[in-house]
């Protein structure tokens, strides 16, 4: 049951690294633009700062989790939890800051809010089958 559940959270380690690194490098390079209306009444008056956290808070950390997964470090469970907390805490904020039109949260922060859950969930799992 333990290699189960790292495999499964190494894949989704390596999924949000992915796409959140991806996408954080597609909000400052451009490639992905929000309308910044989205952001009034917010501490932001650009993407810079979110693309910022996307990418080296929530997929450094996924992906920090994940290689250290891999190599069944000693702190491996708790990289993972961190992950996954961060993932929850970034799209629960983002849902609450961003004016988005229509009205989040939109289905891909839906996605994102369950699989921060599953990771945390998992992460929790494993650490108890240590």
């Amino acid at each position: 049951m333990k290699k189960i559940l790292r495999i499964i959270l190494i894949g989704f380690e390596f999924f949000v690294a992915l796409t959140a690194i991806g996408g954080g490098i597609a909000i400052l390079t451009g490639k992905d633009k929000f309308p910044l209306e989205w952001l009034e009444g917010s501490l932001f008056s650009t993407y810079t700062i979110p693309a910022l956290l996307l990418l080296i808070i929530v997929g450094g950390s996924a992906l920090g989790a994940a290689i250290s997964l891999l190599a069944n470090h000693i702190y491996s469970q708790f990289i993972s939890l961190l992950s996954g907390l961060f993932l929850l805490g970034y799209i629960v904020i983002e849902v609450i800051i961003l004016k988005q039109i229509p009205p989040g949260p939109t289905p891909i922060e839906i996605f994102y809010l369950v699989l921060g859950i599953l990771i945390t969930g998992l992460a929790l799992l494993y650490r108890k089958k240590t």
